[in-house]
């Protein structure tokens, strides 16, 4: 299976998807309606956590976003979003610093690599789209941003149906500058801080 780059300078451009169950990729649907409402990321770094293929993170890149960090926890995500990286670096000529891939569990990303690779994060996008049984790392995630006072938008998907309620996610925002909805499928927008 693969999925495609929906815009910007990799507009078409097909992205190995890892084999594991455990991973699913972001609705095409979802994904049009996020990076259609922010269509320019050139003033953004963006950060994908639980990333599996990378399709969100690589999205970004080819819609200007300055720089992309990919991290996923499980050996197989990561040897794809290393694949992946590689591929579209080579078709497109982007520089090897502008994706970082990483495989390290979500707080540990957050506790290690964010503080150390962005001290400032007005302009950051973090997206973040856990495995959606793991209701409890919705929110130990969301108050390590806070703790760590992180300035930047979250863009946080989740499922009706087997993941945390939408108003108890919505509820631990700060504030919340979006929603949206596809199917059981949703993502809040918001800052945590």
């Amino acid at each position: 299976m693969s999925v495609k780059i929906l815009g910007g300078t990799c507009r078409g451009f097909p992205l190995a998807t890892p084999r594991a169950e455990s991973t699913k990729p972001t609705s095409v649907m979802i994904k049009r309606k996020l990076f259609d409402w922010r269509q320019h990321m050139d003033e953004y770094v963006f950060v994908d956590l639980c990333a599996g293929s990378g399709a969100m993170g690589l999205e970004a890149l080819s819609r200007g976003s300055q720089k992309v960090f990919l991290n996923d926890s499980m050996k197989g995500a990561f040897l794809t979003l290393k694949d992946n990286k590689a591929k579209i670096e080579k078709a497109f000529n982007f520089e090897e610093s502008m994706v970082k891939v990483t495989n390290l569990d979500a707080k540990n990303w957050i506790s290690r690599e964010l503080q150390y690779q962005l001290p400032e994060t007005e302009n950051v996008i973090l997206f973040f789209d856990p495995p959606y049984e793991n209701h409890a790392l919705y929110f130990e995630i969301l108050t390590l941003l806070k703790d760590i006072n992180f300035q930047g938008e979250v863009w946080l998907e989740a499922d009706r149906l087997k993941g945390p309620k939408l108003d108890q996610l919505t509820g631990a925002f700060h504030s919340v500058i979006k929603k949206i909805d596809q199917g059981d499928h949703f993502v809040v927008v918001g800052k945590v801080v």
